[in-house]
């Protein structure tokens, strides 16, 4: 808020794209150590429009800065300092803002797509400013909080993200990565959080009224006094033991059926029935949104298998053929998949964190049916952290956005695959194979520059 007597325009010193240029030219030397070199230090300016698209902007001073509408597609703005920077509409697609300073700042209608904020401070904050005589304008005074509304963020990573009481209204963080993310008493009315994982998460006291959390990861999630009142928790994966919290009650929630040994053992022997004769005998399983948690299915045929949201949670499925089953948002958490056929699989948004896939099939169905149609294995957005997938077969699969932080895939076969923008970071990848790949957007495997479908398979830690 201006001072009295003070114009709007003059809270702010404009730069053009011209001088910007000649002030990171200066920062590039400092951030290299070369002669010349010198911090930017762009406090309380104006740089609204301008294109800053790939720069490194690491340690840069841009607090209480306007950049309405800056593009800073793909920048890197680690350890930056933009405090109460009102960023209304910019462009931070892909941008790295790890540990970034970022309190009090707006965010109202920015893109904040695939990028990162990890352990950023997004907590209230309260700007002060002060005339050139250094006296504290008092009608400056703001006592803000974050503003996140409207943000597009999806596959935005903000893991040990600090954002406490934020604003975070109509949001889309879809499939964002917000674990460990401390949200209490965060306002999160009608945000979009659907195949988020948010394990580990602080959402105590948050107002989650019309939110979306469908087949969002809630495991270890605190959410004492949160209000679920109109929230969407469909297919999400949250601890047994949490399923009957108060909180939870409210919301619209996925209902589980159980049946019985025998009952399960005629749906595989029918469905087993059914592929054989090819649909003239038997019946085709559907076991869509039933508790087979810990259940015995090693060895079974359910082939083409309709099992939509199954909580298949620690269930043995060794060397079961599961080949073009419908598995998408199931709960596969440790379960055992070794050596199991699921060529042609479909585990859309799939959890299979700690599940054990050693020598387990997900390639390419190939020539099915009269037409003699390839089915590749779609396991976009599927979540294999600390998962065993060693020496698995995952050659053409397309694996979009798919998780493995921390998985062990060691001699797997990933060639041909379509992993772009999946997470490898801390993935054990000795000997696995990428040839032909898609790496676009990948993170935690090293490429080289200009060479996207060619990896380096390395994993990088962090």
């Amino acid at each position: 808020m201006a001072a009295p007597g003070q114009n709007d325009a003059d809270q702010w010193t404009r730069l053009t794209q011209g001088q910007v240029q000649k002030i990171l030219a200066e920062h590039d030397n400092y951030l290299s150590r070369r002669m010349g070199g010198r911090r930017a230090l762009l406090a309380f300016h104006d740089l609204s429009t301008l294109d800053l698209k790939g720069r490194d902007l690491s340690d840069i001073d841009l607090s209480g800065a306007r950049l309405h509408r800056t593009v800073l597609e793909g920048a890197k703005l680690c350890m930056a300092l933009l405090f109460a920077a009102d960023l209304k509409f910019a462009n931070l697609n892909n941008a790295d803002l790890t540990k970034a300073d970022l309190r009090g700042a707006c965010f109202r209608g920015a893109l904040l797509n695939k990028a990162i904020l990890r352990h950023a401070d997004l907590r209230e904050a309260v700007l002060a400013r002060h005339d050139k005589r250094h006296i504290l304008l008092k009608e400056s005074l703001r006592d803000g909080r974050t503003d996140l509304s409207s943000v597009e963020a999806q596959g935005a990573d903000f893991t040990g993200g600090k954002l406490g009481a934020s604003i975070v209204l109509h949001a889309d963080f879809t499939d964002a990565i917000l674990r460990g993310v401390d949200l209490h008493g965060a306002d999160l009315r009608n945000a979009d959080f659907t195949g988020a994982v948010l394990e580990n998460a602080n959402l105590a006291n948050a107002r989650l009224n019309g939110a979306s959390l469908r087949a969002a990861d809630l495991t270890n999630a605190e959410f004492g006094g949160a209000d679920f009142a109109g929230a969407d928790i469909s297919d999400a994966f949250i601890d047994a033991g949490a399923m009957n919290a108060r909180e939870l009650r409210v919301a619209t929630r996925t209902r589980y059926t159980t049946r019985s040994d025998a009952e399960i053992d005629e749906a595989v022997k029918l469905n087993e029935a059914w592929v054989e004769s090819q649909g003239k005998a038997g019946r085709h399983a559907d076991l869509s949104n039933i508790d087979l948690s810990d259940r015995q299915l090693s060895g079974a045929n359910l082939a083409t298998a309709i099992l939509k949201s199954a909580r298949l949670k620690k269930a043995d499925l060794a060397r079961a053929v599961l080949a073009m089953c419908d598995l998408s948002a199931a709960d596969l958490r440790e379960a055992n998949l070794a050596e199991a056929d699921l060529r042609g699989v479909r585990l859309v948004r799939a959890h299979l964190a700690g599940a054990n896939l050693a020598g387990a099939d997900l390639s390419v169905l190939r020539r099915v049916g009269a037409g003699r149609h390839d089915f590749p294995a779609n396991l976009e957005r599927a979540k294999f952290m600390r998962a065993d997938l060693k020496g698995a077969n995952l050659r053409g699969a397309r694996l979009v956005g798919a998780e493995f932080a921390n998985a062990d895939l060691r001699d797997a076969d990933l060639r041909d695959a379509n992993l772009a923008e999946a997470d490898f970071v801390g993935a054990r990848l000795d000997d696995a194979r990428f040839e032909g790949a898609n790496l676009e957007g990948v993170r935690g495997i090293l490429t080289p520059v200009g060479a996207p479908r060619s990896p380096v398979p390395a994993a990088v830690r962090s």
